[in-house]
């Protein structure tokens, strides 16, 4: 028989059988085999077989939760290469070692000696589960099928460090992957609460230097397993409905991945310039919700008024757009993933809340959105800062997303959309959009600005273009750009583009535009 001290624990195993083995020596020699897990990978799921049998499946060598964690740490291991033969993809090895994540979790609150070596082999459990689900994705059902959410669940309740936390985030993150595992967590576990008190708890968490993930780290992967729920729940969404939001029956059962994902949003700074990692989940979850009903979701974006404090009311929705003024200020392209959810989260609440619609109306555009004697790009404030973003060609979504916002902002009016960004600036996203230049804006203009024309390419009053340009043209070049406006207008009309008196032809017609004559030139 082989010196115990010296052996592997393979090589203990092999020479004991069904002996028992000492404890100290199995420690000893799980030790040395994770010392050399290079030389075991020709065995290597032989080996695997061998630490569920002896760990999982059964106490058998289970004499120490120091020895527990060592040889989950070497399942680990060596579970990092596997395949669809493996054993760790197995319907039995999954339930067994979430079933040991729980045991171990209990065992470190009541036995304080090995608390410590228990909550890192409760740990180093979750963690095989979840490489596995992550390496073999097509056992994720499985983790569904033995109905793993239920452990994640208890454990998450019964008071967590940050890793095991993280660890619980992701194993539902990756295994929830379809309706009928979404209905059972939120239906049957009543899992948005738990996530949501738990994501509460580290928000105001002070990291723990020795843990291997920040708080932040953690609520991000705690979002993204709430986010899973919000995207696999039924959504129930009416047929020709182009609001793809949780219906008001469902997003209640959410409300509680709701309201700390706003809570979140208000909590966190701007890290680096940039949304904090978890802020960018919560914004990516509250885009799933409704505004308007029942009650409890709408006090949930519009606290009820308390002690007579407006800004209360306002807070949440205040907060979103502060985070999109500031993201829309910088020129950064690594800010435009950032800035879409924002609009779109602001988009939809000016769309169902006139009272937010009305508040942010006045934020945008302080000035009013009759002053057309700057070009809308040029404007100051945010007002010229979105139309900027607008008319970058490659803006892709955010460009989309800004001119849904504004055109949110100006009450669906194409007419007052025009006018305050310009055709120009707005062409394409209105191509985007389907959305037709109204017959009538070349009138609403006239009516609208006292006898001032604006011209509705540029979004400015057209005199002031054409002041500049004309004084600086001698009387053949007038003749010349009148010639050309006069066939450009013509050919519109003719491709039904726009429909529109010809300005020069009506000019012509009124005694208004006479013909240089050649002598006197």
């Amino acid at each position: 028989m082989a010196n115990d001290s010296t052996s592997d624990y393979f090589a203990l195993v092999n020479s004991h059988g069904e002996e028992q083995i000492d404890s100290q020596a199995i420690e000893a020699g799980l030790l040395a085999a994770i010392a050399d897990t290079g030389a075991q990978a020709s065995r290597r799921q032989e080996y695997i077989s061998t630490i569920l049998s002896r760990f999982v499946y059964s106490a058998q060598d289970r004499h120490t939760a120091r020895a527990t964690n060592l040889a989950l740490t070497l399942l680990k291991t060596l579970g990092r290469q596997i395949d669809d033969t493996n054993e760790l993809g197995t319907e039995r090895a999954i339930s067994g070692l979430l079933s040991l994540a729980l045991d171990l979790k209990s065992q470190a609150e009541i036995d304080s000696k090995q608390a410590d070596y228990a909550v890192d082999a409760c740990n180093e459990a979750l963690t095989c589960v979840a490489n596995t689900m992550l390496l073999l994705p097509k056992c994720r059902p499985l983790f569904a099928d033995i109905h793993g959410a239920d452990t994640i669940n208890k454990i998450l309740q019964s008071g967590v460090t940050q890793t095991t936390a993280f660890l619980c985030g992701r194993c539902l993150f990756l295994s929830i992957e379809s309706p009928k595992s979404a209905e059972y967590c939120v239906d049957s576990l009543y899992l948005p609460k738990t996530l949501a008190q738990t994501i509460r708890g580290f928000l105001d968490r002070e990291s723990d230097k020795s843990d291997r993930f920040s708080p932040q780290q953690v609520m991000n992967e705690l979002f993204k397993a709430a986010m899973s729920l919000c995207v696999y729940y039924p959504r129930d969404t009416p047929q020709g409905s182009s609001d793809d939001a949780l219906s008001p029956e469902h997003a209640v059962k959410l409300l509680d991945i709701l309201q700390v994902s706003l809570d979140t949003l208000f909590a966190l700074p701007l890290a680096n310039g940039h949304l904090a990692d978890p802020a960018r989940q919560a914004i990516g979850i509250a885009l799933n919700f409704p505004t308007l009903s029942p009650d409890p979701i709408l006090h949930c974006w519009l606290p009820p008024k308390s002690s007579g404090a407006e800004s209360e009311r306002y807070r949440y929705v205040d907060r979103i757009y502060h985070l999109f003024a500031t993201l829309a200020a910088t020129s950064d392209e690594s800010y435009k993933a950032e800035i879409t959810p924002l609009a779109l989260v602001l988009v939809r609440l000016v769309t169902e809340q006139p009272d937010v619609r009305q508040r942010l109306f006045y934020r945008v555009y302080p000035q009013n959105t009759e002053d057309y004697s700057a070009l809308p790009e040029d404007r100051p404030g945010l007002s010229g800062t979105l139309v900027r973003l607008m008319r970058i060609p490659e803006g892709g979504m955010v460009s989309g997303a800004i001119g849904d916002f504004l055109l949110a902002l100006l009450g669906q009016d194409v007419s007052k959309f025009i006018l305050a960004v310009g055709y120009g600036n707005a062409a394409g996203y209105m191509l985007a959009r389907g959305i037709a230049i109204p017959d009538s804006v070349i009138r609403q203009v006239r009516e609208s600005v006292d006898s001032n024309l604006v011209d509705p390419v540029t979004g400015r009053y057209l005199n002031q273009d054409m002041d500049r340009e004309l004084a600086n043209m001698t009387d053949e070049e007038k003749e010349r750009e009148a010639e050309r406006l006069f066939v450009l207008f013509e050919r519109l009309n003719k491709t039904g583009f726009i429909k529109v008196d010809n300005p020069v032809r009506t000019a012509m017609e009124s005694g208004r535009f006479q013909e240089i004559d050649e002598e006197s030139s």
